[in-house]
């Protein structure tokens, strides 16, 4: 019986040890299991931010795209029209209505002046005084150099106005390109 105490006893502390050993095995096990749901539970947080994140990328490039279209809207606009545009208001524009008026009324004076200077040597030769010559003015050479040079450093509040437009809207730009009055561009 001895004999089978010691074989008996020998099979418990082999069980023990392989008790021990599974034991072992099985907390390693759980030990994995407990990380792996850590590591689900990660990924799965990092799948629903990405998702967020793909949300807010679509959201952005929709934007994106908006802004794009109304690029190439406004580009089209300012080279299909608005050269056309600010031809026509500077020319319907008061400043240079202004300015023509000025070298037009000038003009007239040195050519009306011409025509009274050699008319006042014809009256000299039939002796008319000088006083008696009408409208005639000495100084017209002089005013027409003088509205010539202004009409040389014309500004053009249209044109100079164009930079405080950089950042407004396609809107903006063409309300403040369009003269009151109209004109026959289409808007």
């Amino acid at each position: 019986m001895k004999q089978k105490d010691d074989q008996h006893k020998e099979v418990m502390a082999k069980m023990e040890v392989s008790f021990e050993n599974a034991r072992v095995a099985y907390a390693n096990i759980v030990a994995e299991r407990d990380a792996l749901k850590l590591e689900g539970a990660d990924l799965k947080a990092q799948v629903e931010e990405m998702k967020g994140r793909k949300k807010e990328m679509e959201a952005e490039n929709a934007s994106l795209e908006t802004k794009v279209e109304k690029l190439q809207a406004t580009k089209v606009w300012m080279l299909s029209e608005r050269a056309e545009l600010l031809a026509k208001n500077i020319h319907k524009g008061p400043e240079m209505t202004a300015a023509v008026a000025a070298v037009n009324n000038a003009m007239s004076a040195v050519g009306i002046n011409s025509g009274l200077h050699n008319g006042y040597i014809h009256a000299l030769q039939k002796k008319t005084p000088f006083k008696d010559v009408l409208m005639l003015n000495r100084n017209a050479a002089e005013d027409l150099n003088t509205v010539v040079a202004c009409f040389d450093t014309l500004k053009f509040p249209v044109v100079e106005d164009l930079p405080k437009l950089i950042n407004a809207p396609l809107a903006e730009i063409k309300k403040a390109l369009f003269f009151v009055g109209g004109g026959s561009l289409k808007k």
